[in-house]
């Protein structure tokens, strides 16, 4: 083979081993904005980024948490069939955990004013919008003086892998549910259960948290060195070509 036929060789695998750098964590984002329920309609947006291979975040951005009167809070009402969050994830749910990001008071994940969240996996509902697999379950006591008035993100983890497309609908077609409060803060507001359904693959998210896996850093780095070899090589070539040249 010659050096010229080399060079476009070792080229072309560059390139493809920077695609598939590329394609290793290019895992859709997902947003739901969507919402039904007891509350007004559509009372924030849910937003399901990769982090790798094995980790999904979730954000669920209230439509006003803004303090000293927040428009909706996360609420225990006391009742077995109403849960502060729930979801379904899809396949095996073996090993599943999560690490909560917001609320975080004191540095710890899932603490707040008035309680800790923990993930249930053995499952929830929110009547009407049926049963889930997966729950967010807190500590705090019952009413809309011990909700939670923030914006709620956690990072799902199952090792044996996770993708954003792995979270899906229930039975009656929703995706998530929450039992929210519209107490602004004040412990009188009125509770109820809220469903997001209507998933669409989000385009242009600039907020994403999404890690390369190792494994993908080497694909990339390996392209990238081989850029330079080949670049190396070409410039070489060139000048190599000029001394040769007839004057």
């Amino acid at each position: 083979m010659s050096s010229q036929k080399s060079a476009k060789y070792a080229a072309a695998t560059t390139v493809g081993l920077l695609l598939s750098a590329t394609l290793a964590f290019a895992d859709p984002t997902y947003i739901f904005s969507t919402s039904v329920g007891t509350q007004p309609s559509d009372v924030g947006v849910i937003t399901l980024t990769q982090v790798n291979s094995t980790t999904v975040d979730v954000l669920v951005d209230l439509a006003d948490t803004t303090l000293p009167n927040p428009q909706y809070g996360f609420v225990n009402t006391g009742q077995t069939n109403h849960t502060p969050f729930a979801f379904n994830i899809a396949g095996d749910q073996t090993g599943i955990s999560a690490t909560f990001i917001q609320p975080a008071v004191g540095g710890v994940g899932g603490q707040y004013s008035f309680g800790l969240f923990s993930l249930d996996p053995s499952g929830g509902g929110n009547v009407p919008f049926g049963s889930f697999g997966i729950a967010i379950d807190s500590t705090a006591g019952n009413g809309s003086g011990k909700a939670y008035y923030g914006d709620l993100e956690f990072q799902v983890t199952r090792p044996s892998g996770l993708s954003t497309d792995d979270f899906v609908a229930n039975t009656l077609n929703y995706y998530f549910s929450a039992d929210l409060t519209n107490g602004n803060g004040d412990g009188y507001g009125n509770t109820g259960t809220q469903a997001w359904l209507n998933r669409q693959q989000c385009t242009d998210c600039s907020n994403s948290t999404q890690v390369p896996e190792p494994g993908s850093l080497v694909l990339l780095g390996g392209g990238l060195i081989g850029l330079g070899f080949v670049g190396a090589f070409l410039r070489r070539r060139h000048r190599d070509d000029e001394c040769h040249a007839p004057a």
